[in-house]
């Protein structure tokens, strides 16, 4: 079938729907394309870009038939920059479009018929929602974003997801490393605590600090009360990793501290925090109501990350016990616990898979894989534990499909899915779904 197609042939495509990367999906004789920037229900003539046997990719040529939900981006770099997918869609739509996904999923991946799936819960903020920016250096030292679908820096001046805070630092560090001519630079990460007015600047080398970078970049701690701390990061790598083991306090503190759910939480260089602790928040208090504790529950929370949802839901029941195999992040947890003096959850660094296998008596328990989902033993040994309760957060309607059916051929019900619109203005959705012993 592929061979009736080729690279500049143009079609006239009716889209259907979104893809998981926010491109446009429609058919040509029964074979899929994937038409970058198109929105569903549009009419376009396409050019074929990239041929394969099973699909093909193309770009608009023309719009023939617009979406009435196309808007115009507030980001002059948008399709560019591959930090945004679906900017040029209405927000009402961008939450249409994650809920259908997530129909889409249970239905053609999982088998999974006649689950509510409920509308997208939105972000309290469409845009400056972002606590966490990571902007390589170009060889102009310039600050940049990746180009969509490559490592080409674009040069960035303002960022349209990220909070103004970590903004305003933004242009004071860019400043800064043109003035200064500060080219052994390879990265900066600006991290920013929302509710403390917090921010954490680190400063990723190829090689060892040196005495000139930590003497130039000091003034930047003077310039912003709220910068609590400068950090550099050795990172010898070529490889795709932003930040090496070796991290070193120039100036100021080592981390900073956030809140979520009126809990504090540590937030240093490495460890996971929410990217939108806003809508982070709604999530897990959704995940808590939809748990129905009583008080008397043992909890397990898999996937536990720095402890956030375990120690968020620890005064609803008797024990939690979170696992994660990341040993820093356990590290943090721990952190974590003492700093709101909770002393009914326990943290332990191991793989989940092998952890369960461990455990006797569980009455609930929270789901929280990465994206590839969860290990099939896993679920079989949960199955196996039979706990009364699940709830599974998943940032992949795919895998989190595939895993559903495991567990509904396994004895579990499905009650309810709720999509959260984590990340707005780009394609990821994250879901939260409630299941029971049948």
């Amino acid at each position: 079938m592929s061979a009736k197609y080729s690279q500049g042939m143009d079609l006239t495509l009716d889209i259907e729907r979104l893809g998981i990367n926010g491109e446009g999906v429609a058919h040509h004789n029964k074979m899929t394309i994937f038409v970058e920037g198109a929105l569903p229900d549009e009419k376009v003539i396409a050019t074929i870009t990239e041929t394969r046997r099973t699909f093909q990719r193309a770009k608009i040529k023309k719009i023939l038939i617009p979406s009435d939900y196309r808007v115009d981006p507030i980001c002059p770099l948008f399709g560019t920059c591959g930090g945004c997918q679906i900017m040029h869609l209405s927000y009402e739509m961008q939450l249409l479009q994650k809920q259908k996904r997530v129909k889409d999923a249970f239905e053609r991946i999982g088998k999974l018929n006649n689950i509510t799936v409920h509308p997208t819960h939105p972000s309290p903020s469409q845009f400056e929602y972002r606590n966490k920016i990571a902007l390589p250096l170009t060889k102009h030292l310039q600050l940049g974003l990746y180009k969509k679908g490559s490592h080409d820096i674009i040069p960035v001046d303002h960022c349209y997801i990220h909070t103004p805070l970590g903004e305003k630092a933004f242009s004071l560090v860019a400043k800064l490393i043109r003035e200064k001519g500060l080219k052994e630079i390879k990265h900066v990460i600006i991290r920013t605590a929302i509710k403390s007015n917090q921010l954490l600047i680190v400063l990723v080398t190829h090689k060892s600090l040196t005495p000139r970078l930590s003497s130039e970049v000091k003034s930047l701690y003077d310039e912003m009360d709220e910068i609590k701390g400068i950090i550099h990061n050795e990172n010898s790598g070529h490889g795709n990793r932003i930040m090496g083991k070796k991290f070193t306090t120039i100036i100021g503190e080592g981390e900073i501290e956030d809140e979520i759910c009126s809990l504090r939480f540590k937030v240093s260089p490495s460890s996971f925090f929410q990217v939108n602790p806003l809508q982070a928040e709604l999530l897990y208090q959704k995940a808590i109501e939809l748990a129905e504790f009583s008080g008397s529950e043992t909890l397990l929370d898999a996937y536990c990350g720095v402890g956030t949802l375990a120690l968020i839901a620890s005064p609803f029941v008797k024990k939690v016990i979170g696992v994660e195999c990341v040993a820093p992040a356990i590290a943090d947890a721990k952190q974590n616990a003492k700093l709101n003096n909770i002393n009914n959850v326990s943290f332990f660094a191991d793989h989940a898979e092998d952890f369960i296998k461990k455990q006797k008596n569980l009455d609930i328990a929270f789901i929280n894989p990465p994206r590839k989902g969860c290990d099939k033993s896993f679920l079989d040994s949960i199955i196996a534990l039979s706990p009364k309760k699940l709830i599974y957060i998943s940032c992949d309607p795919a895998t989190l499909a595939r895993d559903l059916r495991i567990l509904e051929d396994g004895g579990y019900q499905i009650h309810e899915a709720h999509p959260f619109d984590m990340f707005p203005q780009t394609s990821h959705v994250e879901c939260v779904v409630s299941l029971s012993k049948k």
